[in-house]
């Protein structure tokens, strides 16, 4: 797969890249801009105009741009980083056009009309609020503003409401005009197109651009670190949230690789060594994992943690070990071949899909100037030897740059002095001979080239015998696969007082089998740069792989050792309980699932999908080991499993191998099944206090089941108010600035379902947003859905249909799911001539029924409405 760079007379630099995987286009433009090119006063505006451009242009009114996309079945959007502005395009083939032109439009001839300026301002600051409320975002903004005490990468993306609130129109033009030039962006263009074709086109939409200097930025260069630092800050939150940072060089250093390598191996996966020690073998935090940071000017190597207050010390002893051992200690071979091969298999998985395949090849571009820099990347990866680790982690986890940040709703004091002693240590670190490891493993070749088209593709259905159900569907685009294994199960075969009996069955479940215990399985699938785990829902729960073909006869031997000899450790379970308990106890820290969970609690109420599928603080305790075999027992019988793989592999030995795992299983009937559900029958309201800046509201009614042929209807229904050129985005963001998140809601089940809305707002706005859903829904109810409106709606699904169906996991889902549930799984391949067939009568008659149903309306926030809306 070979990228074609040129560049326009403008200036303007264009990378091609054909792929013929998937009749898809992704077309991205990258703007050499960020928040750390601007200066204080304009902190934020680099977000800020990344809406505004949205919002109008020379040829498009305001969602308009959004309308001429998703109306020919694309998706767009846009994101703001410290260093970059990316506007993205994902559509069919057939549409290109669509896509340069949008891009070109926001990119060239923005408006920037005062008034909708003035309104945009609203819904940034409603972003802004967002993150307030939430645990990650405010530790990350500690963890850079204490990092960065000069440097622009100390502040927000997004900014600050008083800037933001404020800032001019001549300011924001002045700043798009100095930046947002053909010399300061480039533009990438993957998918299925002839390249000659596209350059004519591409020439016609972005060659009329002009040509303007770009205004050149100085970003204050951050003072040497002489000395580590500490701040910690006092929230409500009840999650401790820790950050720890050292300060390393940029994108372009020779060192990147080597860091890159430490921090997979120091905390991400499940057999890495802080993963493995502080979540596996001790349930001390709720999340750990290391990263290294590195744009384009100075970045951090990143050690972060969630956890239990009560957990802090343990915690804190184990990471001092860590970083004492491997700034000693070599790592083994096997954990740098581990290392390797999850790094290289990078190249693989972004092959699924041509917006991975657009975001590598921009990412190199931007940051290396070469959209192949990856092969070179790759190249000084495999020169590393386990001894160069260990000199990277003494030249850069210095404590001289060590800055440590932390959130509790606790005594900041104490945390503050308990992390100062963790500093201190570190300044005492002596170094010695390097110690390292004997033996050799050598990392598996993986073969990153793309196989070409399959042709048509044909799934393979085979009833087993007792019942069972076998998919298998050739997609041999590029070489992985994705399996999935389901069992009817879930929320509706949990006995009574026992909520979040399927979510721990499915954690022990996986921990282990005859062969390979929970350390051998999580090693294993890390070397082999896979992704393998269990899932339980409402109706079903089950197993996902998604692998590289080269590793499928190590990737099957696991699985059958975890499907026909499953352990259920009892350790396992006590520590899985243990954990649930805990992230119950940290529900509130998260407003819009407790919003949500009282939503659906009203709703279904003694219907087992009002169940908590986490459990509670009173039915986990009521679990046992023995719950968990019992379960085991009854639902892993013949007629109960469904399988599906659709990829690269053998279908004849697939078949084998999957044939003889069900005939060992007992005789047993399928368990999916409908419960009757008694809907409200009359309106219900619920309110939560919680202090937090914004309201969480969601009102909504009982919905259609999965066999209801009108759930078509109802899915073209949801697309006329959803995307950014929805009703409820036009109304309720565009015209009325009320929120930022506002989006519909639906979920078919197994004899019931729901369909709504949810919008975040500030408090002082829920009163308006929610009488304006209320006069969406009525609006559906009272006309005709206008021709070209349902066409945008058809199409948008039809296309995010082909969009979602790139990656082999969605297609597995999709099969497997739909047949389960007693679909046409082939019709949700291709639902095209479905959603035709379904009129602007056949929603209005829908929409009666539902919304003249009563309604359940939740809300969490600190403010409750005096009066509820009319």
């Amino acid at each position: 797969m070979k990228t074609k760079k040129y560049q326009l007379k403008n200036g303007l630099t264009v990378l091609l890249t054909e792929s013929r995987k998937s009749p898809v286009v992704s077309v991205q433009m990258w703007v050499r801009t960020g928040s750390a090119d601007e200066n204080p006063s304009q902190a934020g505006i680099s977000h800020f105009i990344e809406h505004l451009v949205f919002k109008g242009t020379k040829k498009f009114g305001v969602g308009e741009v959004a309308s001429f996309v998703e109306g020919s079945g694309g998706e767009l959007n846009a994101y703001t980083s410290f260093d970059q502005t990316v506007f993205h395009v994902t559509i069919a083939s057939s549409k290109a056009d669509v896509a340069l032109e949008s891009i070109s439009e926001m990119m060239g001839f923005p408006r920037f009309d005062p008034e909708e300026i003035d309104k945009e301002r609203e819904v940034v600051i409603e972003e802004i609020k967002r993150g307030h409320d939430s645990p990650g975002r405010r530790s990350s903004q500690l963890m850079f503003s204490t990092a960065f005490k000069k440097h622009p990468y100390g502040r927000p993306v997004i900014g600050y409401d008083r800037i933001i609130r404020k800032v001019s129109v001549s300011t924001l033009k002045k700043y798009y005009q100095d930046r947002y030039c053909p010399r300061n962006m480039f533009l990438v263009v993957t998918g299925d197109f002839e390249s000659a074709l596209m350059k004519k086109s591409v020439q016609s939409f972005f060659g009329t651009f002009t040509d303007y200097s770009v205004r050149k930025v100085k970003r204050t260069k951050e003072p040497a670190s002489k000395s580590p630092l500490v701040k910690v800050e006092k929230t409500a939150f009840k999650e401790t949230m820790i950050s720890a940072t050292w300060k390393i060089p940029s994108v372009q250093h020779e060192d990147v690789p080597a860091l890159d390598l430490l921090a997979l191996i120091l905390g991400q996966g499940d057999s890495s060594r802080l993963v493995r020690k502080m979540r596996i073998e001790s349930p001390l935090v709720h999340s750990v994992g290391t990263s290294a940071f590195t744009p384009i000017d100075t970045g951090l190597f990143v050690l972060s943690m969630s956890l239990d207050a009560e957990h802090l010390d343990q915690a804190l002893e184990i990471v001092e070990q860590e970083i004492a051992t491997i700034r000693q200690s070599a790592p083994s071979s096997e954990e740098m071949a581990k290392a390797l091969v999850c790094l290289a298999s990078e190249q693989i998985y972004s092959m699924e899909t041509v917006d991975g395949l657009s975001r590598s090849f921009g990412h190199m571009e931007f940051y290396l100037r070469d959209p192949g820099a990856f092969n070179d990347y790759l190249k000084k990866l495999k020169a590393l030897k386990a001894e160069d680790l260990v000199r990277i982690a003494r030249k850069y986890l210095k404590a001289e740059t060590l800055r440590l940040t932390a959130l509790t709703d606790g005594d900041p004091g104490k945390l503050s002095a308990r992390l100062k002693q963790f500093a201190l240590r570190q300044k005492q670190f002596k170094a010695k001979k390097i110690e390292v490891s004997k033996g050799k493993s050598q990392p598996l070749k993986l073969k990153a080239k793309g196989l070409g088209l399959s042709g048509q593709q044909v799934t393979e259905k085979l009833r087993l015998p007792g019942g069972g159900l076998l998919l298998l569907r050739d997609e041999r685009e590029t070489p992985t696969v994705s399996m999935r294994i389901a069992l009817g199960g879930g929320l509706l075969v949990e006995p009574p007082g026992k909520d979040g009996l399927t979510e721990l069955f499915t954690r022990v479940w996986s921990a282990g089998g005859k062969k390979y215990d929970e350390t051998a399985i999580n090693q294993k699938v890390d070397s082999l740069a896979a992704g393998f785990g269990t899932f339980g829902g409402r109706n079903t729960m089950g197993m996902s792989a998604d692998f590289i073909s080269d590793f499928d006869g190590e990737m099957w031997d696991l699985i059958e050792d975890v499907l026909v000899s499953p352990t259920l450790p009892p350790a396992v379970f006590e520590r899985e309980k243990e954990v649930l308990l805990r992230q119950i106890k940290f529900r509130r820290d998260n407003p819009a699932q407790v919003c949500m969970r009282a939503f659906t609690d009203s709703l279904f109420g003694d219907h087992p999908y009002a169940k908590e599928m986490q459990g509670t603080e009173e039915s986990l305790p009521a679990i046992s080991v023995n719950d968990i075999k019992d379960h085991h027992r009854k639902v892993f019988t013949k007629g109960n499993v469904s399988m599906c793989l659709t990829g690269d592999f053998s279908s004849l030995e697939w078949r084998r191998r999957l044939e003889k795992f069900v005939e060992r299983l007992p005789d047993g009937p399928s368990l999916i099944r409908e419960v009757p559900h008694q809907a409200p029958t009359k309106n219900i309201r619920k309110y939560q206090h919680l202090k937090k800046e914004q309201s969480h509201l969601v009102v909504g009614y009982r919905g259609l089941s999965l066999s209801d042929q009108r759930r078509w209807a109802l899915q073209v229904m949801q697309a006329v108010l959803a995307g950014q050129g929805g009703r409820l985005f036009i109304e309720l963001r565009d015209k009325k600035s009320l929120a930022y998140s506002v989006s519909p809601l639906r979920m078919e089940g197994l004899g019931t379902g729901y369909f709504g809305a949810y919008i975040a707002c500030s408090p002082e706005k829920a009163t308006l947003a929610e009488q304006m859903i209320h006069e969406e829904f009525q609006k559906i109810m009272d006309h005709l859905i206008p021709d070209d409106e349902l066409a945008r709606a058809k199409n948008f699904l039809v296309g995010r249909t082909a969009i979602d169906l790139q990656r082999k996991s969605a297609i597995c889902n999709s099969l497997l799911f739909d047949e389960i549930y007693g679909l046409d799984s082939e019709e949700s391949l291709r639902p095209a001539e479905r959603y035709d067939r379904v009129t602007a009568e056949d929603i209005r008659k829908l929409a009666r029924e539902i919304f003249e149903r009563p309604s359940v309306t939740s809300l969490v926030g600190p403010l409750e409405p005096e009066k509820e809306p009319s």
